[in-house]
């Protein structure tokens, strides 16, 4: 059959605003569900604990899907990977209307990251199908940017309709919303190829063989230890915020939900920025940004330890908000750089899925330890105080073992 898209050569805008939208609705979930943790609360009486354990169950589920997600898009096509996965999360959306308590809210949560899971590499096949050169950069930036729009229309969106309709009525309205353009997109989108389920079986590709490339180089298992600090600050931050906000400071969930959306505009701004910034400042080497980043990430999270000591104006903590994004959400586009340069072109796409599962590692362990000692201590404070005093210690330390390497490597080649 043939498709009526337009081909590889030229910038296709139908094919890539089709996509776009895909991954746009994936972060209206992903982020925006997080603001709605007030209304949860206030309906089944969930501590700080309970809260972080939501992203939990999330990601779980996504770190294991994401070592087989990117062969079920080679498999099944983009077109029936991408309808399958928003039509799956639709209904299990859907069916939180229907929780009865934190235990069913768990569940489901763990089944939304199934569906969840399919999306990025789905989208980010579509795009390798259908652009090349210069435009697949351009088209997987503006991809991926659709992932964050999400977010930052669900954190403005979301608090307001949950006030107006009841956090109910929300989700059943998000979920139907969910289904219709899981339609729309299977009806609206053609895959480049047909010959999806012609997947090739390499022995030399085998999951065992392509992590023992992180285990081999020493230089790649420490970015993955980075990775899962990062990842523990980037999952407490998408967790905990809004609900920060509504506990410790008082705020109502519309203002909470504000503030989270103004965290995700800093992480907008923080994965387009510090490439730049790193490729001007710091002579392209992602270590040092790293090291800056750490620093900024700890410094923000020991002044929200103490702030609350000094009854802050709305825009300061404002600001804060938007520093916190660009740092403890804003790291990716150094991270997953530096691991396609690790592991090598050929296998740029293995080496970013499987640093996906360390990230993950701590997305699933950071938020249910940062809200348990803020139940322990009845505040945050304590919770971002040690967050901030682990994030400075793990960054030197491991930026001190990174330069260490690095002069070994030098030596060897001299």
């Amino acid at each position: 059959m043939q498709n009526t898209q337009t081909s590889n050569d030229d910038f296709n805008w139908r094919v890539l605003i089709i996509i776009t939208a895909a991954g746009f609705f994936a972060g209206v979930y992903r982020n925006g569900i997080m603001t709605l943790f007030p209304f949860l609360q206030s309906e089944f009486g969930l501590t700080r604990a309970q809260v972080g354990l939501y992203s939990t169950f999330l990601f779980f589920s996504m770190a294991v899907v994401v070592i087989f997600s990117g062969r079920i898009a080679d498999y099944f096509g983009v077109k029936r990977s991408i309808f399958w996965g928003l039509s799956f999360m639709g209904i299990f959306i859907i069916l939180h209307s229907l929780a009865n308590g934190f235990i069913m809210l768990m569940f489901f949560a763990l089944l939304n990251g199934l569906g969840l899971s399919i999306i990025l590499p789905s989208t980010s096949k579509a795009v390798a199908e259908w652009f090349s050169g210069e435009n697949k950069a351009t088209a997987m930036g503006i991809m991926t940017m659709g992932f964050a729009l999400g977010g930052v229309a669900g954190a403005s969106v979301l608090p307001w309709l949950g006030v107006q309709l009841g956090w109910k009525m929300l989700v059943i309205l998000l979920g139907t919303l969910f289904l219709v353009v899981g339609v729309t997109f299977y009806f609206t989108y053609n895959d480049k190829n047909n010959n999806s389920k012609q997947v090739k079986e390499d022995d030399d590709n085998s999951f065992l063989s392509n992590i023992s490339i992180f285990f081999s180089n020493k230089y790649l298992l420490l970015l993955c230890i980075l990775g899962i600090v990062f990842g523990a600050v980037s999952g407490v931050v998408v967790t905990h915020f809004s609900f920060f906000l509504f506990t410790d400071y008082g705020f109502t969930e519309v203002t909470a939900g504000f503030g989270f959306m103004v965290l995700q505009i800093g992480s907008m701004a923080g994965r387009t920025g510090w490439g730049y910034l790193n490729d001007k400042l710091f002579d392209g080497v992602e270590r040092r940004g790293f090291l800056v980043v750490g620093i900024l990430m700890s410094v923000i999270s020991l002044t929200f330890a103490y702030l609350s000591n000094f009854n802050p104006a709305l825009p300061i903590i404002l600001i804060l908000a938007f520093l916190l994004g660009a740092t403890g959400r804003g790291w990716h586009g150094l991270y997953f750089s530096e691991v396609s340069d690790q592991v090598g072109e050929e296998k740029a796409g293995m080496g970013v899925g499987l640093s996906l599962l360390f990230i993950r590692i701590g997305i699933i362990v950071g938020p249910p330890i940062f809200g348990y000692i803020a139940d322990m201590a009845g505040t945050y404070s304590y919770s971002w105080l040690l967050l901030g005093i682990i994030t400075i210690a793990s960054v030197l330390i491991i930026n001190y073992f990174l330069i260490r390497y690095e002069e070994k490597v030098i030596t060897a080649n001299k």
